[in-house]
């Protein structure tokens, strides 16, 4: 069965940011996507390089190298790739005073044919959603708050309200090294999205829910969920990228 994809991504300052260090980008290869997502952080614009910095790397090493098919190879080369993008970021941090303690979050999500390689690094979020299964979370928020509700410490109200609920707990580029959340998930959803905390902080889970069951196009989907965070507060920056997947003959 065919199936016709559909891309749109935006990033937006919001209404308190002074400069905007979100990013995002949607590179299509035929059969194999990739969906990316950063938030940069550090104050003084250097969020924006450390974000910048990380997409340029990523999106470049599948424009300029051999685009892998399968399961075992996307895992190998965004292993490579993210390892890089950390390396590359924390060497400017560290050999530049102006960059110092700078990083980024990133989300990517690569689609191949039957399943999609999902990579986690702080706390931007990847969730899938379809008419029978509904919206689903697919990322865990490597955060203080998410690591003291999962001890038991605090309930799952607490968390919204959490003084510490900004606090990450992992992020790329603030050390030589870094970990991440892979995970896989098979090609069964009608759209993929990829946000910064930005965003998922300002929309609840059900308002995500309504607007990607519109009968609407994907970048008019993108504008209204963006009109949303900002009309709910905007109060940082904004990134959001939706894929959605539509069978030819529906």
């Amino acid at each position: 069965m065919k199936k016709e994809i559909d891309f749109a991504y935006l990033t937006d300052i919001g209404k308190i940011r002074k400069n905007n260090e979100d990013r995002a980008t949607t590179l299509n290869f035929g059969a194999v996507q990739l969906l990316v997502v950063c938030d940069g952080m550090g104050g003084h614009r250097k969020g924006e390089v450390a974000s910048e910095l990380a997409l340029d790397i990523v999106a470049s090493s599948f424009e300029n190298g051999q685009v892998p098919t399968n399961e075992y190879r996307a895992k190998k080369m965004l292993k490579r790739v993210l390892r890089e993008a950390n390396s590359e970021i924390n060497k400017l941090s560290s050999a530049d005073c102006e960059y110092a303690d700078m990083g980024t979050t990133i989300v990517l999500a690569l689609v191949l044919e039957d399943v999609t390689v999902i990579c986690n690094c702080g706390d931007s979020r990847a969730y899938c959603y379809s008419r029978e299964s509904g919206l689903r979370l697919l990322t865990t928020d490597q955060t203080y708050v998410q690591y003291l509700y999962e001890t038991g410490r605090i309930t799952k109200e607490e968390m919204a309200t959490h003084p510490k609920r900004h606090v990450l707990m992992n992020a790329m580029g603030i050390n030589p090294s870094c970990t991440y959340d892979v995970l896989t998930v098979t090609n069964d959803y009608e759209a993929l999205l990829l946000v910064s905390d930005g965003f998922s902080n300002m929309v609840s889970f059900r308002e995500i829910e309504q607007f990607l069951a519109l009968e609407a196009r994907t970048k008019d989907k993108v504008d209204a969920m963006l009109a949303r965070a900002l009309a709910n507060g905007g109060t940082d920056n904004i990134a959001i990228n939706l894929m959605e997947v539509k069978n030819e003959n529906r």
